[in-house]
């Protein structure tokens, strides 16, 4: 059995979606093409040694191309345009009696703030593995069809539930419906692929990093520079991490957080260029909104990631 401080090689899940059976084809010909054209000048630049020595190892040559072309591939596959300008520096930190809470205790208050998740199920025996590459924590989650009959009223009763707990203005107040705030295909398409995953878990466990990895970024660029199985959390995902850390946005001091996860509607006309993002002033815990192509030193985006995870039984 596997200790608790042992690390797991992780499987990545890519939330790009399916590829259709002619894309692949298609794609599988494009790179056999391009191969064919490069090996002339490959082979030029080896000798008949190494040549003998790379017929031996194919399956590690296998690995190593593997390993190679993706990053290439991806790149290439992104738009031409990064949004390099949508990124400023900051100097940003988490504050220090900020830190995630062991995952057992996030999930015993879940369920003491929301009766319905009382006797739910959940994986929580997860966080006896060390979290992927980018995530900080495991961290707890209701999915939101639990609270909610839709994604909206989910959203408005955790923000209700977090202005009972501390200073908190809602400034979409009235204003957070369909025509308003949605998800992004992406990180809907994610917490669908999440919930599949653990079936019949009412609270979702998932690896998180909580804003650092995307601090400086507009939201824009940092959906951008998410890893294939990265996904922005949205107002839901990001209300839930506050109400359970609320160290997390203490004061002023702090990175602050958008929700790339979502998009937002200022006129609720269906032109969505702006995000939801939680600050604090003065005043206290502010929801607002904000545009989503430009950056501020002050904000990050909080990320999900999604893992293969091991069968129960071998727990």
């Amino acid at each position: 059995m596997q200790s608790a401080t042992q690390e797991k090689a992780w499987k990545y899940i890519s939330i790009a979606g399916d590829v259709s059976e002619e894309q692949g084809r298609h794609l599988w010909q494009v790179l056999e093409s391009a191969l064919k054209e490069a090996m002339p000048g490959i082979v030029e630049q080896l000798d008949r040694y190494s040549v003998r020595d790379l017929l031996h190892k194919k399956e590690e040559l296998a690995q190593v191309l593997a390993r190679g072309l993706w990053p290439l591939l991806r790149e290439k596959a992104l738009p031409t345009e990064l949004h390099q300008n949508e990124e400023v520096a900051s100097q940003r930190e988490y504050l220090r009696d900020y830190r995630p809470k062991p995952l057992p205790g996030q999930v015993t208050r879940l369920r003491e703030l929301f009766p319905e998740l009382k006797d739910s199920v959940c994986q929580e025996r997860l966080a006896r593995f060390d979290p992927p590459d980018g995530a900080e924590a495991w961290f707890a989650f209701p999915s939101w069809e639990t609270l909610g009959g839709s994604y909206h009223e989910a959203v408005e009763r955790v923000l209700q539930l977090l202005g009972s707990k501390r200073r908190f203005e809602n400034r979409v107040q009235g204003k957070l419906g369909l025509n308003y705030l949605r998800q992004t295909d992406r990180s809907e398409q994610a917490w669908k692929l999440l919930a599949r995953q653990q079936p019949e878990c009412k609270i979702l466990v998932l690896p998180v990093q909580a804003g650092m990895r995307h601090r400086g970024r507009s939201p824009r660029r940092a959906r951008l520079m998410m890893a294939p199985h990265e996904f922005g959390l949205g107002v839901f995902a990001t209300a839930i991490l506050i109400l359970l850390h609320p160290e997390r946005l203490g004061n002023q001091e702090t990175l602050m957080l958008d929700c790339c996860g979502d998009d937002y509607s200022l006129s609720g006309d269906g032109h969505f260029e702006r995000v939801p993002l939680f600050d604090v002033e003065i005043g206290g815990l502010n929801l607002s909104i904000f545009y989503r192509n430009r950056a501020r030193a002050l904000w990050g985006s909080a990320t999900g990631f999604l893992v293969e995870t091991p069968a129960l039984a071998s727990l």
